[in-house]
């Protein structure tokens, strides 16, 4: 009997001690709970297109080593640490499940409870932020699913992630570490100080030497911290957000910019036993931005230096949902945006050196949430941007404008984007364009021109493009520093009819590369609405020979299906060069008829114009179409964007050569002997930032004997005489050298940028004496 009660105290002894070692590594493990990964693979298939970083451009930070160089010592992080901190770093990069967005890196700070994470720049790789530029670095954030705490307090989340330039010696396996050399989590981030140590707060100055040192950080905030510690608690810093208004730690979820490594960043109040830190949140923080809400949000985050010269002091300005997830178009309404004034001497960056290393941290505490993040650009890598414009053809190319922004139905349309590669270290390639067909557009055709490059010639895009809602195409070569300019043109017709006024609504398009993702927004516009339209089929220039009278057909219709139109009645309206004429009884019971021009009536080259109205005072869109006689003289293309050789600044008085080949090209179909002239008028260079500054220097042409001509208010560059009676194409700058032909001049004191000027160009038919 003794025996076998012995046996069984130590049979109870033996399961107490295993179910105190349970209790032991429950209450230290952590957690990642069922709905975590459910939220987790839900993320991954709904990720927005982003960057595919293989080539290490981020690198996943080390704390094992931040804590020994910090500490100057190995460190140990004791396994049953009051605050569940280890020196493992959460951060794991893995690949979006999305079958739109394959090929996109995702990062996962956190996705469990008591996690701490960091990325930063891998600056061997070129990765940066130089604060003597403009800068711009842009990404997708996602910091959980949509709960409601007040009916389930266990789906409070927490505590988000933050985004950081830094000069830490830590460099890219900075974090915040306590005294102890644990990375500090919760509250903190990763990045702010460690408010562990109620008992000794005299002063805040032992906070700020745990946090990431010469550092700004910007926190997305999804754990309000309001809590003050009492004689029981643990210890755990809990106090933060003690200044942010409200209570609940659901609904003041807000977004906060400050440094890290600074005494005025912290406030110790010492009117509480066990003392604790609160953090100055400044008075432009931004609450309840919707940052828990089960969806990505789009964040864009612009450097601006004081000056070209001063970066003593800086702007931050970030934009917060300012692109929709789905379609990765730009939103203007519900966009939270606020700027921050930084003096950069808190970054302690010393000698020539203006580069920070840039990233994210992020931590969860209590409670966990999926931090993940995703890189849509890189602000060292690639600069560029996206200009949409749209033009009426058939009003002789003149651009749609929020103030002219209405045209006819059936009108010829011309859309373009202008890609302008700025900077930085590594060329923009593979670009993927993706534009939507707004409604009541039909493209039928398309080119891309690269005007910087030797090969300068429009690139046709592939027709079978066109059948699609959405034209996807590659473009053909990439943006360096030497070729750093792409259009792209679109070309096609707005709605046939309009029995009552149609809006052209905004399109996206997207341009997805290698370094860069950035997209466009073209503007609205209407069409009128017009009961009778005018179509003709004659070529855009008729040729005719001497003596030849013209006869342009026509087809004139009305919109609607409950028209029974008598065409009979309906008056044609002729303008021929500057002569006007009304014809009646031309249009047969069909709406066709053709348009009768004398020989007699006609020039060399001539302009003719046409509409139809009726009984009721409805009238037609215009038709416009050119007529030469013996021969056409004309512009066959002319490069819409050309450019000189790019310096970097300017000290000194320069003359600068154009940079490629440019294209102005003429065709002569007329006879031999016949005598052309082109004149160039160039506007001032004005910089393409908000001051508008005009260059100090100016375009001139410097013909073949070496003397300089202002062409400010016009003059000719290039005359010839036909050698042939066969058509000939002549591009005016194949003459022109390095040193000859139109040029600029440049003087010194001009400030950094990118300066603009239109040439016009005029065909002249004949030689000037």
């Amino acid at each position: 009997m003794t025996k076998r009660n012995g046996l069984k105290q130590l049979l109870l002894i033996f399961i107490g001690i295993m179910l105190l070692l349970v209790l032991y590594l429950f209450n230290h493990i952590q957690i990642v709970k069922a709905d975590d990964n459910a939220d987790y693979e839900y993320a991954l298939s709904h990720t927005p297109k982003g960057l595919n970083w293989d080539n290490n451009a981020f690198v996943v930070a080390d704390f094992q080593k931040a804590a020994e160089k910090r500490l100057g010592r190995p460190v140990i992080v004791p396994s049953n640490n009051m605050f569940n901190s280890s020196t493992t770093n959460n951060a794991q990069i893995t690949q979006s499940t999305n079958p739109d967005t394959k090929g996109t890196s995702v990062i996962k700070m956190t996705n469990g409870t008591y996690q701490t994470g960091a990325v930063w720049s891998n600056r061997n790789a070129d990765n940066y932020f130089d604060i003597r530029h403009p800068q711009k670095a842009s990404m997708w954030l996602y910091f959980g699913p949509d709960t409601n705490p007040n009916k389930d307090p266990s789906k409070l989340v927490g505590d988000g992630m933050a985004f950081v330039l830094q000069n830490d010696n830590n460099a890219e396996n900075s974090i915040a570490l306590s005294a102890d050399g644990i990375p500090v989590n919760g509250q903190a981030l990763g990045v702010w100080g460690a408010d562990w140590d109620h008992g000794d707060h005299s002063s805040v100055a032992k906070t700020t030497k745990t946090a990431i040192q010469n550092s700004w950080a910007l926190e997305f905030d999804t754990f309000v911290n309001r809590e003050k510690p009492n004689s029981s608690g643990t210890g755990e810093g809990v106090s933060f957000d003690l200044d942010v208004s409200g209570g609940s730690s659901n609904s003041n979820r807000h977004i906060a910019g400050n440094y890290p490594a600074l005494e005025t960043t912290y406030i110790n109040d010492m009117s509480n036993f066990p003392r604790y830190i609160t953090m100055n949140h400044g008075n432009n923080y931004k609450i309840r931005p919707h940052l828990v809400d089960g969806q990505w949000h789009h964040v864009t985050i612009t450097w601006t230096p004081k000056s070209d010269t001063d970066h003593s002091q800086g702007t931050i300005t970030y934009a917060y949902n300012d692109k929709n997830p789905s379609t990765g178009a730009p939103i203007t309404n519900d966009v939270v945006q606020t700027s921050f004034n930084i003096d950069t001497k808190n970054f302690g960056l010393t000698g020539d050196n203006t580069k920070l290393y840039w990233g994210f941290t992020g931590s969860t505490g209590r409670y966990s949430e999926n931090n993940l993040l995703v890189f849509e650009s890189i602000p060292s890598f690639v600069d560029a941007e996206a200009t949409p414009a749209i033009y009426d053809d058939s009003q002789g190319g003149s651009e749609i404008t929020e103030s002219n922004n209405t045209v006819d139905p059936n009108s010829d349309i011309r859309y373009t984007y202008t890609l302008n590669y700025k900077g930085w270290t590594k060329n923009w390639d593979k670009i993927n364009a993706k534009i939507n067909v707004p409604t009541h557009i039909k493209f039928t055709s398309g080119t891309i021109t690269y005007p910087d490059s030797l090969d300068n010639k429009p690139h046709q895009i592939d027709p079978n493009v066109f059948n699609n809602s959405e034209l996807k195409f590659q473009l053909p070569d990439k943006l360096t520093p030497n070729s750093r300019t792409a259009i792209i043109e679109l070309h096609g017709k707005t709605e046939k009819n309009a029995s009552e006024t149609l809006t052209v609504p905004s399109a996206h398009a997207s341009f997805e590369g290698d370094n860069l993702i950035t997209d466009a927004n073209t503007i609205p516009f209407k069409i009128r609405s017009r009961k009778l339209n005018l179509d003709s089929d004659s070529p855009n220039i008729i040729k005719v020979k001497e003596n030849e009278d013209v006869n342009i057909p026509a087809q004139v219709t009305y919109a609607g299906s409950n028209n029974n139109p008598y065409y009979q009645n309906l008056t044609v309206h002729q303008k021929l060069n500057n002569s006007s004429t009304e014809m009646q009884n031309i249009v047969d019971s069909s709406g066709k008829f053709n348009l009768p021009i004398s020989s007699d009536s006609l020039e060399k080259i001539n302009t003719v114009s046409f509409y139809v109205t009726d009984q009721d005072g409805n009238t037609s869109n215009t038709i416009t179409r050119q007529i030469t006689v013996g021969g056409n003289l004309a512009f066959d293309y002319v490069q819409n964007i050309v450019s000189f050789k790019p310096i970097n600044g300017s000290f000194t008085d320069e003359i600068l050569p154009r940079l490629g080949k440019w294209q102005i090209n003429v065709v002569d179909s007329r006879e031999k002997g016949s005598r052309w002239s082109v004149q160039a008028q160039a506007d001032d260079l004005v910089s393409t930032d908000k001051d508008k500054n005009k260059l100090l220097g100016n375009l001139f042409y410097r013909d073949a004997n070496g003397k300089n001509h202002s062409i400010k208010n016009g003059f000719s560059v290039a005359t010839h005489t036909k050698d042939t009676d066969d058509t000939q194409i002549k591009n005016i700058a194949d003459s022109w050298t390095t040193d000859s032909g139109i040029l600029l001049a440049i003087n010194k004191g001009n400030k950094a940028g990118i300066y603009t000027s239109t040439i016009s160009w005029s065909l002249i038919d004949s030689i000037d004496n």
